[in-house]
């Protein structure tokens, strides 16, 4: 082999991602360099407008922002994130806008991607180790399920290879924004400007479905709802729409909304000036709302539950002793208080489970393949139940089966060996977060861990009732905050030990 030749080869790849780099990400574009390529691309789009089709300028325009989204995320990681994290949030808003069924999904995938691959050029450049910060029980339990896909991809039940395909190219992705937070967070600062982020992004979510309520669905808003018979029929009970802001639909609105309040409630509990706390208690008032507004039952049992778990970590302060008291006030008077409209009857019936008939034939659904799940210890296979499962193993016993929860859908596509690593990999998470929490010596550390674990706890339990972990956008602050309860810690023995309060 002529290492020689290899290496020159090395270099020139080099030489080009650094003149790339400087050209866009430092120069930006403000060179000889720039100014001919630009200019050369501004003819060859008029010639095409004006000789081809004139349509050719909207899938230029469409080219040029991919290219320049292409770009951002191999270049700049934490921007790059930041953006994919943004467009997630909006990208069943524009689809719905433009009346076309585009693959949103797709495109936020193909993001993530980019990010990540950036990531490897990156630290191929400056020589980085690939797979730092990812020796603890976190990231070791999600490479053991990677090696259990690997398995699952020889099950006997499953028929449909491109299936196992499509269920293994989301978990990567899911694997790829760990990663990718992991990279991102190299400081507390980091951290603090992804919450920034997510709960600004949160906010303007819980303000439009207030919006909503208050104003009505826009025009292709309530079209695109009545386009669909079901669609339609699940958004509208009790004599109200239900709301479902910028996102896919409701149940993942009531879900993001549940969850942002739980997290901005127990930072607002930490150790926070004044002017902080009662900000953080504010913008959970739009959110509050949002989550009632969407009519979603799982989210009503998520806010009690991570609240209940914040108060069970930190019972010993007198001020978690005093919420405690406030928020079981509250709760009583919500559930038995002279108020009715359709919405409190709403959450009121998801604490009355024996009144929910949904609720009784979930039950009985899981009675019913309980005798499958227990015959197959591997499960049916991957993309096997639910729509899914129709789409690419249309024969199979399970095609059409409605999981109706994550650890269900665990159970019935991994079996019980898969519920079992699934139940596995989310106790490592809680323990990891509580016992981070407990060697914590910073306060405003402390208070980060609090905010983190009570808000993963109420996904953990919403994805009893619903396949809640992985929905877009979650699935963002989901496996971000496994990132930052890894890096957390090191910033803690970085930092003197002081009574710091939380900042963001």
């Amino acid at each position: 082999m002529n290492y020689t030749n290899t290496n020159k080869k090395t270099g020139i790849f080099t030489a080009f991602i650094n003149m790339i780099r400087h050209q866009i990400g430092e120069r930006k574009l403000n060179s000889p360099l720039g100014y001919i390529l630009m200019g050369l691309a501004a003819m060859v789009m008029s010639f095409a407008i004006a000789r081809i089709d004139e349509r050719i300028g909207l899938l230029v325009i469409a080219g040029l922002l991919g290219g320049t989204l292409t770009f951002i995320c191999l270049f700049n990681t934490r921007l790059g994130f930041y953006i994919t994290v943004t467009l997630s949030f909006f990208a069943f808003y524009i689809n719905r806008l433009i009346s076309e069924s585009l693959p949103v999904g797709l495109g936020v995938d193909a993001l993530i991607a980019l990010t990540f691959i950036g990531i490897y050029f990156r630290k191929t450049i400056v020589r980085e180790k690939y797979w730092q910060h990812t020796r603890n029980p976190i990231t070791t339990a999600y490479f053991v399920f990677v090696a259990f896909f690997l398995v699952e991809f020889f099950n006997p039940s499953m028929d449909s290879i491109p299936g196992w395909i499509f269920a293994f190219r989301k978990f990567l992705n899911f694997l790829m924004i760990l990663y990718t937070a992991l990279y991102i967070f190299k400081d507390i600062e980091a951290v603090k400007e992804f919450i920034k982020l997510w709960l600004g992004l949160s906010l303007l979510a819980g303000l439009y479905g207030c919006f909503q309520e208050w104003h009505g669905l826009l025009g292709f808003e309530d079209s695109w709802v009545n386009r669909d018979p079901l669609r339609y029929k699940l958004y509208f009970q009790a004599g109200s729409m239900r709301k479902f802001s910028f996102l896919s639909d409701p149940t993942a609105y009531g879900m993001l909304m549940a969850d942002a309040v739980i997290f901005a409630l127990v930072l607002a509990m930490g150790t926070v000036n004044r002017k902080l706390r009662w900000t953080l208690i504010g913008i959970c008032i739009p959110m509050i709302l949002g989550m009632a507004f969407s009519g979603t039952r799982t989210a009503y049992a998520m806010l009690p539950a991570g609240i209940i778990f914040f108060i069970m970590m930190t019972i010993t302060s007198k001020r978690t002793l005093a919420f405690a008291i406030m928020a079981v006030m509250m709760f009583v008077f919500i559930l038995f208080g002279p108020v009715h409209n359709g919405t409190i009857s709403r959450i009121r019936t998801t604490f009355l489970l024996s009144d929910d008939a949904s609720f009784n034939v979930r039950d009985i659904n899981r009675e019913r393949i309980q005798p499958y799940i227990l015959r197959h210890p591997l499960g049916g296979g991957l993309s096997t139940s639910g729509v899914v499962g129709a789409q690419y193993n249309p024969g199979h016993t399970l095609a059409g089966f409605p999981p109706d929860s994550g650890y269900l859908k665990s159970a019935l596509e991994m079996g019980w060996v898969g519920l079992a690593l699934t139940c596995f990999t989310y106790f490592i998470i809680l323990r990891t977060g509580i016992r981070n929490y407990y060697r914590s010596r910073s306060p405003e550390i402390k208070g980060y861990y609090a905010a983190i674990v009570a808000a993963l706890y109420g996904y953990i339990i919403a994805h009893y009732t619903q396949v809640a972990i992985g929905q877009i956008p979650g699935c963002f602050f989901f496996y971000a905050m496994l990132a930052a309860i890894i890096k957390l810690i090191t910033f803690d023995k970085e930092q003197p030990n002081t009574n710091n309060p939380i900042t963001i």
